[in-house]
């Protein structure tokens, strides 16, 4: 299905399941199908709806720049029109830092958010490590698979679960170099942490004791930022729900369960 933002962006989406629904956003260069795993757990349960970000997947391309602020919007729009609002927000590495940005500017069509793999604050060193990786993309996607893949996924990993790693590499290398690039910036100019500590929605935060790219100790953080935030830990890399989709699919379940009931 397409939704057409008022921006004329028309943003792609996929609806399984149904009953009370969650909204599940992506990390960079992926797409919504990057959830099928869990959305197999769930839809006998909720409605589901994974959305592809601007310029990823199925989702037209912009003409210019975006940052996340515009990503939250797009996906604001769509919960208005479809997504039965007050909703549950889950995101998943950059599509945790757009849940965070939903948690902001439209906290009226929540009724929680799930953030995953990411942190919610950027340091000056953190935002030139990703304009390095923003610069890089331009290059091609072929030239940021080795050191993404190796971020997402440990060695160990890549022996034991080669498919996800192939998987994962399908999804990077259709991904256009410059829409990568725009939301490398966008992840760079991170900086949501005033903001959150005055967010009044029930939040579960869940991080991977293995992830490369979101060390513990910046979930952590967030999870302290956010009253009365739920912390949680899976024994994963950085894509989480992708490694352990029915224990993460499970916290999903619990979480929901709890606000729905409320």
């Amino acid at each position: 299905m397409n939704f057409r933002t008022q921006s004329g962006l028309g943003i792609a989406y996929r609806s399984r399941g149904q009953g009370r629904s969650m909204v599940l956003l992506h990390p960079v260069g992926l797409c919504g199908a990057f959830w099928d795993p869990v959305v197999a757990e769930l839809e006998k349960e909720f409605r589901l709806i994974t959305p592809d970000a601007r310029g990823h997947g199925r989702s037209d391309v912009p003409a210019q720049a975006f940052g996340l602020d515009e990503l939250a919007d797009d996906v604001a729009e769509l919960i208005r029109a479809v997504g039965q609002a007050p909703t549950i927000v889950v995101g998943c590495s950059m599509g945790g830092m757009t849940a965070q940005a939903i948690s902001v500017r439209a906290p009226d069509l929540l009724a929680g958010v799930v953030i995953a793999n990411t942190a919610h604050r950027r340091n000056d060193d953190g935002r030139a490590v990703m304009e390095q990786r923003a610069q890089a993309a331009l290059k091609g996607m072929p030239t940021v698979l080795k050191t993404t893949l190796s971020r997402w996924f440990d060695a160990d990993l890549q022996l034991l679960r080669p498919e996800l790693v192939m998987q994962a590499r399908d999804w990077l290398l259709e991904a256009d170099p410059v829409v990568h690039c725009w939301s490398w910036r966008a992840i760079r100019d991170l900086n949501y942490a005033t903001q959150l500590e005055v967010m009044r929605r029930p939040a579960m935060a869940i991080a991977g004791l293995r992830d490369q790219s979101t060390p513990v100790s910046a979930m952590k953080d967030l999870a302290a930022t956010i009253p009365g935030c739920d912390y949680r830990e899976m024994d994963t890399g950085h894509l989480a729900p992708l490694e352990q989709p029915a224990q993460f699919a499970a916290l999903l379940r619990s979480f929901a369960n709890r606000v729905y009931a409320a």
